[in-house]
């Protein structure tokens, strides 16, 4: 892909971002659910943890390759799995 989109944005960050948006919000259905219910019983603690180290490391990746839609997309996923990590821990037992 050649050539930039208005404001400057190269096409390949925007399918970066694009992408990372998706795989970020993946899980929010999840997070939702649990706030809504205030059950996480039959969530898996260690998936969550395992996808917050993998994020954490995709994270220092984007941040030592200057990739920014890794890095951003990276830090919300970090916020989003912590946050379920924390209502799995309050919510998890019934």
């Amino acid at each position: 892909m050649n050539g930039a989109l208005p404001f400057g944005i190269d096409p390949v960050e925007l399918l970066g971002l694009v992408a990372g948006f998706f795989g970020t919000f993946a899980s929010a259905p999840q997070a939702l659910k649990i706030w809504r219910t205030k059950s996480a019983q039959d969530v898996s603690l260690s998936m969550f943890v395992m996808a917050l180290a993998g994020s954490v490391l995709w994270g220092a990746y984007g941040l030592a390759k200057d990739l920014p839609s890794v890095l951003f997309w990276n830090g919300v996923a970090i916020c989003q799995f912590a946050l379920v990590i924390g209502l799995k821990l309050r919510h998890g037992r019934d």
